[in-house]
């Protein structure tokens, strides 16, 4: 249990989420195969790439794998724009800025039975696909 607030969780994982830009004002989305449901019903479809940090592994190396893992994408982690408890799902999320390292996907993705699409979204449009409240942080650092 983590006391946040008053308000006791139960974490169920801690990830590393990469806000990916291109140089065309877009941002790297993905659309996961099952949709999760959130403790207020939100449901969860779209969502920045990332995934579970592994014992053995720091934030940095997380966000790197799992974004090549899920989208094929290569990039750097370029700074911390958030960490803490997701209000809607029992998650610890760290919301790494990211810079992609090539334009272009370097490897085929390792998880289609996740990723139902890979997308780059105009930065204004991220709202209408996400149903799940956007990170303050997150959001401002786009220009949300």
């Amino acid at each position: 249990m983590v006391d946040q607030k008053n308000e006791k969780k139960e974490v169920e994982s801690f990830l590393n989420l990469g806000i990916v830009t291109n140089d065309n004002g877009e941002v790297l989305l993905i659309r996961r195969v099952q949709r999760e449901k959130g403790i207020d019903g939100s449901v969860l479809t779209w969502a920045f790439p990332g995934g579970k940090q592994r014992l053995n592994e720091s934030r940095n190396e997380c966000v790197i794998r799992e974004i090549l893992d899920e989208t094929g994408y290569k990039v750097e982690s370029i700074k911390i724009i958030s960490l803490g408890f997701h209000p809607q799902f029992p998650v610890f999320i760290v919301y790494h800025l990211c810079r992609l390292v090539s334009p272009k996907p370097v490897a085929e993705p390792k998880e289609p039975h996740e990723i139902a699409e890979i997308k780059w979204v105009k930065i204004r449009e991220i709202k209408k696909l996400f149903t799940t409240n956007l990170n303050p942080e997150v959001s401002h650092e786009l220009g949300l």
